[in-house]
């Protein structure tokens, strides 16, 4: 908290002090203002410290090895051994790809078994996605396509 406020808060708490103790307690005032400069001291310190110790309500940042870094692992291991071993490509990868294309098109409207389908996503998109003997592309080309993809 900023100094002055404090400093208002303290002085009010120290006159609203010295009052009651004068009235109720019937207390010279001397004395009162004795009694009512600890109270505003402690006001004082208690305001400028209340701040500090309020609670941070934002969100904690993600752990390094969150679920999104392990399928991003997970996925970059597939491509690899998919780039090896074509069956791989075909059962592993190739659906998950149907999968993203097909949902992409339903947005817009049209099946992957249409042949409006071959239009929209590109010849060697939906060679990839549909042709059993498709090759994964290099990792270039590849992004190239999803990102075609993500555009349309």
């Amino acid at each position: 908290m900023r100094p002055l406020p404090a400093i208002l808060a303290a002085v009010a708490a120290g006159v609203l002090t010295t009052v009651l103790t004068s009235w109720l307690m019937v207390m010279p005032l001397f004395w009162a203002i004795v009694v009512a400069i600890p109270v505003a001291a402690v006001t004082a310190m208690a305001t400028m410290v209340a701040g500090v110790a309020a609670p941070m309500w934002s969100a904690l940042p993600a752990p390094a090895e969150s679920l999104t870094t392990h399928q991003v692992s997970s996925l970059s291991a597939r491509l690899e051994e998919a780039a090896k071993d074509p069956s791989r490509f075909r059962n592993r990868v190739q659906p998950r790809l149907r999968r993203l294309a097909a949902d992409t098109l339903r947005h817009r409207g049209v099946s992957l078994t249409d042949e409006h389908a071959r239009h929209v996503l590109g010849d060697e998109l939906h060679a990839l996605i549909t042709d059993r003997d498709a090759r994964l592309p290099s990792p270039r080309r590849l992004a190239e396509l999803l990102g075609r993809l993500e555009e349309k």
